[in-house]
């Protein structure tokens, strides 16, 4: 694989933010689990040409969407912007009738109002919920879901915000990491660990449904000479990287790893 010239910003020493988002995990029984990944271009400021779930950030207007939404609940303003990413990205529409296939022509809310179906927010499973390390530029708070789709089910990408998917089996998606085809971000290789889990789509969604609270998961990152690395409470070295995260030169540091060439996880990546 080739990878593309990045810069790590070293704006501000300071915790930056955290921002809302939504992930879906659409699966379906196609000779097992296959899972729906979409590519990111390679003109994207962030993350480019990494391969990810559709899904995207928590929208104001994702807390008034209309009725058709199955919104104005507590919290679901999560499940709304899951709904409308999953349409927006893939012109895939979880409905109470079931999956339907409809690229949009205006935006997400309008479509869905002057249609005749009602979203489905109950076909989203909600599994996991991971937060960007606290030293990271960009960081978000985002909440994975799962939902299963028929296996004739048509997506399609508009060719700019996203540029290519790939209906493919969890444990494959991982391989080709692995071989260095494609790249892929962190939560997204833990998720996929997750997904691979399960030989048919119906065992995934009845362990996946039987969770009950749902933990957050907040990594840590350790930089060292030429690589850097995203460390979960149970690897070697996550509490050295505890450590680590106070240290006022961590994000040079970081940024000399990316100018030497040095390999960094997918979620370090940017372009000008």
């Amino acid at each position: 694989m080739v990878r593309q010239a990045t810069r790590f910003a070293l704006d501000s020493c300071l915790m930056a933010p955290l921002r809302r988002a939504s992930t879906v995990c659409v699966i379906r029984e196609y000779d097992g689990v296959e899972v729906l990944m979409v590519r990111r271009p390679f003109t994207a400021g962030f993350m480019p040409g990494v391969w990810v779930f559709p899904g995207g950030a928590v929208d104001a207007d994702d807390a008034d969407a209309p009725p058709s939404f199955g919104g104005n609940r507590p919290g679901s303003d999560w499940r709304v912007a899951a709904l409308r990413e999953l349409i927006e990205e893939t012109g895939l529409w979880l409905t109470m009738n079931g999956t339907e296939s409809a690229p949009l022509t205006e935006d997400a809310f309008g479509a869905v109002e002057s249609s005749e179906f009602t979203l489905d927010p109950e076909a989203l499973i909600y599994f996991s919920n991971w937060i960007t390390p606290a030293v990271f530029p960009i960081r978000f708070d985002t909440r994975f879901f799962l939902a299963e789709v028929d296996a004739d089910a048509e997506a399609s990408v508009d060719g700019c915000e996203l540029i290519d998917l790939d209906w493919v089996s969890p444990r494959e998606a991982l391989a080709r990491e692995e071989r260095e085809e494609w790249e892929i971000a962190f939560p997204t290789r833990k998720t996929l660990h997750v997904l691979a889990s399960e030989h048919t789509a119906s065992a995934l969604v009845d362990r996946l449904r039987a969770i009950g609270s749902v933990p957050p998961l907040e990594p840590r990152l350790l930089v060292g000479e030429d690589s850097a690395e995203i460390l979960m409470p149970d690897d070697e070295g996550f509490d050295e990287a505890g450590l680590a995260q106070d240290d006022p030169t961590i994000l040079q540091r970081l940024s000399d790893v990316v100018t030497e060439g040095g390999r960094v996880p997918a979620e370090l990546r940017f372009r000008p």
